[in-house]
């Protein structure tokens, strides 16, 4: 499952005061955006192709971010939730 592989492969999650900008860094040095600030942005783009951001990120089928937690939801029907850590 996606899920696991993303949470095997992340090394840090941050964000935004406001919980409407995060990024997830990876072991390969890559890491995701994501932007959720209004129902017309809404978006996720890797930092480059050929990455572990760049395979995770064509999986997505959705994601929510919000004061709780980001979590992605992946095509293959799998989730993975990360959690700020204070």
């Amino acid at each position: 499952m996606l899920a696991d592989f993303a949470k095997t492969e992340t090394t840090r999650y941050t964000v935004n005061a406001t919980f409407t900008q995060a990024l997830l860094y990876f072991k390969d040095g890559s890491y995701l955006q994501f932007e959720h600030s209004s129902r017309s942005n809404r978006w996720a783009k890797a930092s480059a192709g050929e990455t572990i951001a760049d395979r995770i990120c064509r999986e997505l089928s959705q994601f929510r971010l919000n004061g709780k937690h980001l979590q992605l939801f992946f095509e293959d029907g799998s989730n993975a939730e990360f959690v700020v850590v204070v």
